[in-house]
């Protein structure tokens, strides 16, 4: 599957404010670590139109619903996207998604509707307590799975050096990678 070029990043929501988990910060649910936060969540409104941060294809768009003991990831949606300056591909990950509008194979455009924000203790969103958008950069290699939202030592499903934080890849795209 070829990725498309992108010269043009945006924030995924027009009002893109962190204000719920931050990238790499230490996350305990109770007294349980789960481990390092691999992106950056906004809380906001269900029904908020999600957009595409830049021209791409879906390489993963599936319905992770977890449970109320267990959440997960609910919706999400994973584009690939190469950047036109280095050639080299990154991924861009939304998650928590009431409606996913792209599926695997599409070909996304710049601010597309790519979904919506799902509604808290749903299966859509994965049974989170708080209706948020996860978004993630990953720069590292694509092995066709879902990719983690946390990162621990001892799991091997990715790097943290394969992580940016979202909105400073986006600020500074045009010399980034």
């Amino acid at each position: 599957m070829a990725y498309l070029l992108t010269k043009k990043l945006i924030f995924p929501l027009e009002n893109y404010k962190v204000n719920s988990y931050k990238f790499k910060e230490k996350c305990w649910y109770g007294t349980k670590y789960w481990g390092i936060h691999l992106g950056e969540d906004v809380n906001i409104k269900s029904g908020t139109k999600v957009l595409a941060c830049g021209r791409g294809r879906v390489v993963y768009s599936a319905l992770h619903t977890g449970d109320r003991e267990k959440s997960n990831w609910g919706n999400i949606i994973i584009i690939a996207h190469k950047n036109i300056y280095t050639r080299k591909n990154f991924f861009s990950l939304y998650a928590h998604l009431k409606r996913r509008l792209a599926n695997r194979g599409d070909k996304i455009e710049v601010g597309q509707t790519i979904g919506f924000v799902g509604k808290k203790n749903s299966p859509e969103n994965g049974w989170w307590k708080d209706e948020h958008l996860h978004f993630a950069i990953y720069t590292g290699l694509w092995t066709g799975k879902v990719l983690p939202g946390y990162w621990k030592k001892n799991l091997k499903r990715a790097k943290l050096s394969d992580w940016q934080k979202p909105s400073y890849f986006i600020k500074h795209y045009e010399r980034f990678l």
